[in-house]
């Protein structure tokens, strides 16, 4: 098991973030975007907009360096495309490490209410098998989600999404169930404070994350960190990067 984590603590603590009340908070979360669930969620951009960075996660047998760029492009005010590539180095505890480039990801999310303080949105999501093999990747995968975000009167906006997830495994497929629920709430009017638990079930992948995007203006600097608390799950995650509009 995960380092004995006390799953009642970790949840209690989790549910703290997630209804702090914010006091004097006035700022539009539409532009905040989500570290943990980036992709699964519900605003549809103004503008195109990439965010490069990295993301590096610390395993018992292994630490992964993942150097990429995602981002979106909105067809119309409803409906917005994405995609994220990267590279991969893999460096674990026994052996040789290995590196190579990542599966191209490629998602559509459609807002399905557009106004009022419920917005719902929902998409798909497949990933193209061009990645090296000696990184894990060159497996195509694809699934379905739905996204809800809800905004407080104080300025938080609680998230939340599920997704059906069909992961290729070897010669076979694996089905998960994802969830995640979080909260963005503004600091001042720059900073904001995003919180997210998220599990998939296949893969016993369970992390809570937090981080912080704060707006200089002509971009967004973003920095996250992960904490795991299943064996699927890096002990430590950390994400970094830095977010513009086109």
């Amino acid at each position: 098991m995960k380092k004995n984590v006390n799953m009642t603590c970790m949840i209690s603590v989790l549910m703290l973030l997630l209804f702090v009340p914010v006091i004097n908070a006035q700022n539009n979360n539409d532009d905040v975007r989500l570290f943990e669930s980036f992709f699964f969620d519900v605003p549809i951009s103004e503008k195109p907009y990439v965010q490069g960075g990295l993301q590096y996660w610390s395993y018992d047998y292994a630490n992964i360096l993942d150097i990429g760029a995602q981002g979106g492009y909105a067809i119309n005010k409803k409906l917005e495309i994405q995609a994220g590539w990267g590279f991969q180095s893999i460096s674990p505890d026994v052996g040789d490490g290995q590196s190579g480039i990542s599966d191209l990801a490629l998602f559509g999310r459609y807002k399905l209410a557009n106004g009022g303080p419920t917005n719902f949105a929902a998409g798909a999501m497949l990933t193209l098998p061009i990645g090296s093999e000696d990184v894990g990747q060159g497996l195509m995968h694809f699934g379905g989600f739905g996204a809800v975000r809800h905004s407080l009167g104080n300025g938080m906006t609680l998230t939340g999404n599920i997704a059906l997830i069909f992961y290729e495994v070897g010669d076979d497929r694996e089905t998960s169930f994802n969830l995640s629920a979080g909260t963005i709430y503004p600091i001042n009017e720059k900073l904001c404070l995003v919180s997210e638990f998220s599990l998939h079930s296949e893969f016993d992948y369970m992390i809570v994350t937090s981080g912080i995007d704060y707006n200089l203006g002509s971009g967004r600097v973003r920095a996250g960190l992960g904490i795991g608390l299943d064996d699927g799950a890096p002990d430590i995650k950390i994400m970094g990067g830095y977010l513009f509009t086109l």
